[in-house]
């Protein structure tokens, strides 16, 4: 097999890393190490081996705390007694060094926080957003009173996420598996520990280690080469074994649960209630989600089944409800999983990129909450992804009674009406009205100035955010929220256009890996 424990291979892989030690390439070494953590025999020295050269890294960036903790796992990993004495050395000298040291890694739940109190049942959510439904818009949420441009008004864990690898449906590297949990996403300072059966996937600690296990990657574990090759099937396959995982891999007891055509949205959990509740009611809402009426192909899906090691037999047997569940699973991730982004662990010149050039896609997840939230080409709220979670932020204000809306892949600011009736229709299935549609929003170039200063300042602002420091570009962000919340009825003006990127580059920056390696 290609994607088996393999000491040899890791050995090798421990020592591609070495070389891009020496030349100071940190961040290639250490994707190389963690590599070679994934392919080697869990039993092994070259377990110890690899931590132990990431704890050289971790030293060289004055990481102390995670050149000790690799020091340890160093040790309790086979860590061969002829090499000892160096690693004592480092541990000693990291000792030292922890006294005078006062370099911290930053955390950025420090600034990225709710706005206001949480909702009683889902507290990642603010109090004064509430659903409603019509005839002309379905279901979608509403505040019950104003909200300022800058707030953060919901902080959503998805129910499913998947960490997303190289495949011939995505530009995405491979070693992304090697930079994110594959449970939470989080990079953890690429500080991640291997699978012990497959080389596909790392975790940021034991717990997150063994809440994939519960969840689902007891059932991907022997199929992950497959599956990361597969795309959007990843998504559908993830969703389908964490609902078996629901009903302890029962085929009929999740059949009788999906059978239950009994329909809910995430306001009907209470997340506060018992653990196993709170799961089947929000998969319950995921299944009652708008699904994409497109009909996709399961025979690939069913044949990864029929073969799998643990499942087979059984798949054979409820072959039928199977490929409908799968059927709808993949019509519902279709229209209802969203992209999920980071910065690189590597680090870049600012100064020569733009946000574009930093920002990378990772994964894709379940948004059960933000899937209520209907479209518009000139949206009132953002998504941020901070750490394998989604926020909402408003960034345009929103008075008491009006709804939320959020942009489909597209904005006026990038596509002309044309342009955007044509993919809304063909992707999501509807005929866009919003302000932006039939006002007839002009595109940039076209748009014009209001206020020359606003504009100077916002041009300024715009060139600068993304290298400013941290209390500067805080400044900086409120300043162009004010604007934003005072000038409303000018939009939409060139400059509070420029206003509008500028605190999204914010909010971008703030979301980075705290950690990034030359």
């Amino acid at each position: 097999m290609l994607h088996q424990k393999s000491n040899e291979k890791s050995e090798q892989l421990r020592h591609e890393g070495n070389k891009c030690y020496s030349n100071q390439n940190f961040f290639e070494a250490m994707l190389k190490y963690n590599e070679s953590l994934c392919y080697a025999d869990p039993k092994s020295e070259n377990v110890g081996l690899a931590y132990a050269n990431r704890s050289a890294i971790y030293f060289e960036m004055k990481l102390y705390d995670k050149c000790l903790n690799n020091v340890d796992m160093a040790r309790k990993n086979s860590y061969p007694e002829r090499n000892l004495e160096n690693l004592v050395k480092r541990e000693q000298k990291c000792h030292e060094m922890v006294k005078t040291s006062n370099q911290k890694i930053s955390n950025p739940w420090n600034f990225f926080k709710l706005s206001y109190q949480p909702n009683k049942k889902l507290p990642f959510i603010v109090n004064c957003l509430e659903l409603n439904c019509n005839d002309k818009y379905g279901r979608f949420v509403t505040t019950n009173h104003s909200l300022k441009v800058g707030d953060i008004i919901s902080i959503e864990e998805p129910f499913c996420k998947v960490l997303l690898s190289k495949s011939k449906f995505r530009k995405i590297p491979k070693s992304n598996i090697y930079q994110k949990c594959s449970n939470c996403l989080r990079d953890n300072s690429l500080d991640l520990i291997p699978c012990n059966s497959c080389c596909l996937s790392m975790f940021c600690s034991i717990e997150c280690m063994e809440t994939a296990l519960k969840r689902f990657h007891r059932y991907e574990c022997s199929i992950m080469a497959k599956l990361l090759e597969s795309g959007s099937v990843h998504m559908a396959m993830r969703l389908f074994f964490i609902a078996l995982s629901k009903f302890d891999g029962c085929f009929e007891k999740l059949e009788d649960f999906i059978s239950n055509e009994n329909k809910m949205t995430i306001f009907d959990c209470d997340l506060k209630s018992s653990e196993r509740e709170g799961n089947e009611r929000m998969l319950r809402s995921l299944m009652s989600l708008m699904k994409s009426p497109k009909i996709f192909p399961v025979t690939p899906l069913m044949e990864i089944l029929k073969n799998h090691h643990e499942l087979g037999d059984s798949s054979e047997k409820h072959e039928k409800f199977i490929a409908n569940f799968l059927q709808k699973l993949r019509q519902i991730s279709d229209w209802n999983f969203h992209g999920i982004t980071s910065g690189s662990s590597k680090s870049v010149d600012v100064n020569e990129t733009k946000r574009e050039g930093l920002e990378e896609t990772i994964g894709s997840g379940s948004l059960i909450f933000c899937s209520l939230i209907n479209h518009s080409c000139a949206n009132n709220v953002m998504r941020i992804c901070v750490e394998g979670k989604v926020l909402l932020v408003v960034c345009r204000p929103i008075s008491k009674g009006s709804q939320l809306f959020d942009c489909y892949k597209i904005s006026f600011l990038q596509h002309q009406k044309q342009e955007r009736q044509e993919i809304l229709l063909k992707d999501f299935g509807f005929a866009c009205d919003c302000e932006a549609c039939t006002q007839n929003f002009p595109t940039p170039p076209m748009l014009k100035f209001k206020d020359p200063k606003l504009l100077k300042f916002a041009k300024k602002t715009d060139d600068e955010m993304l290298t400013l420091q941290h209390n500067q570009a805080f400044k900086k962000f409120r300043d162009c929220c004010d604007i934003l919340e005072k000038n409303n009825q000018n939009f939409p003006c060139l400059e509070l256009c420029l206003l509008l990127r500028c605190i999204a580059n914010f909010l971008f920056k703030q979301a980075q890996p705290s950690v990034v390696f030359p």
